[in-house]
């Protein structure tokens, strides 16, 4: 015979059970939202690199935004190679496209008298005489194959009226670029010190060089015919076309500066065709900075690698539960990319709200942006194992 007590604690588990089922219906219905809707993971990859023992080195990838670096930091004079922002600024000016001579330059008797006090100053020169026309491509070739400093004041002052306008536009100009530790100074060809930078500036420099059509064809000849006065010039570059693949970008070699090399290599990785960029400044000279810097690039160049970096069933992210502890997100299948070994690697983690559902939901997916030796690509991300919320919290709480 039932009692009274009884009939209460029938009833009251009778309430609970509904309780319970009107909660797990309501609540398995709802959503539980990942830790970071988006994360990333940095997969370090990182080698031992074999820097030149002297001077700042720098080096990058272009189109890749990762620049490391070597030694000093400080600014140092940078000789010649000044010579690409002068030709950078005039181009941006008085711009060019492939197979445009340009505008013609009358060298004028101002023109006569820079060319030479460069020889005076033992400065390298091409030389001119008052009445000579000389194009725009012309007088570029001039500047930067065998580094003429008289081509490069007569330029500045041709493009912008003198050399004092020229700096003032010039460090103003290297601003909008991104580049912030060059200092433009007297003239425009580098033979002074006053025209300083950094290793890691100086790629900047050569990547945006590598990236104008007129500029890339230029520093990557070896010769250049047809200059008025003097017919042919030489490229003094003379790691140009060897068996490294060096396809420019200038040298430089003063007595304040010591040598200074800006280069430039072809590499195909993944049949993407690319362009390793070094900087080495404040070398002894000029052959120390050009041979230190082609054992750097030689290295450089194998450094590619096709990785594994997560495993499958290896855990990339989490989800916070709402009754404490998280769960795990996995990647479904092995995440394979090709990587520079000096440049970590970023996974982009997208996760969205899941239910509470069955055991490995796919939730999200790993992304490997598109970058200049791979394509896009994107791995699926699963649940670790099913979310089964506690009877406890289900009693408890109506929907989340």
């Amino acid at each position: 015979m039932f009692t009274i007590n009884m009939l209460k604690k029938i009833l009251l588990v009778i309430i609970l059970l509904v309780i319970l089922g009107f909660n797990t219906f309501l609540n398995l219905s709802a959503t539980i939202l990942p830790t970071k809707n988006t994360t990333s993971i940095s997969i370090p990859t990182a080698q031992k690199i074999p820097w030149p023992t002297e001077g700042e080195t720098a080096m990058g990838i272009l189109n890749i935004p990762t620049i490391i670096s070597h030694g000093s930091t400080i600014k140092l004079p940078i000789a010649s190679t000044a010579k690409l922002i002068t030709a950078l600024s005039v181009l941006s000016i008085k711009p060019l496209s492939l197979n445009q001579s340009g505008p013609i330059i009358t060298i004028s008797p101002a023109d006569v008298a820079i060319y030479n006090k460069y020889v005076s100053e033992q400065g390298s020169v091409v030389k001119v005489i008052n009445g000579e026309k000389i194009s725009e491509y012309q007088i570029l070739e001039a500047m930067l194959l065998p580094s003429a400093d008289n081509m490069a004041d007569s330029l500045a002052i041709w493009a912008f009226g003198s050399l004092s306008n020229y700096s003032t536009y010039a460090n103003n100009y290297l601003k909008t670029l991104g580049i912030n530790n060059t200092h433009v100074g007297l003239d425009a060809s580098g033979f002074d010190p006053s025209t300083t930078s950094t290793a890691v500036d100086l790629v900047k420099i050569g990547e945006i060089v590598m990236k104008n059509p007129v500029l890339a064809q230029i520093v990557g000849l070896s010769t250049a015919y047809n200059i008025p006065v003097v017919n042919t010039i030489k490229n003094i570059n003379f790691l140009l076309g060897g068996p490294d693949n060096i396809i420019g970008i200038k040298t430089g070699n003063t007595n304040q500066a010591g040598g200074v090399f800006i280069s430039a290599s072809k590499i195909t990785v993944n049949n993407k065709p690319n362009f390793i960029i070094t900087a080495l400044l404040g070398a002894p000279d000029l052959y120390d900075a050009m041979t230190e810097s082609n054992s750097l690039i030689i290295t450089a160049q194998k450094d590619f690698t096709t990785n594994q970096i997560v495993n499958t069933n290896q855990s990339v992210s989490s989800y916070q539960l709402p009754w404490g502890g998280h769960i795990n997100v996995l990647s479904k299948k092995p995440i394979i990319t090709t990587t520079w070994l000096y440049n970590s690697q970023n996974i982009k983690i997208n996760l969205k709200p899941v239910k509470i559902l069955s055991s490995h939901q796919i939730v999200g997916a790993a992304i490997i942006q598109q970058n200049s030796f791979q394509n896009y690509q994107t791995y699926q991300l699963k649940l670790a194992k099913k979310i089964k919320p506690p009877i406890w919290w289900l009693l408890f709480h109506i929907g989340f």
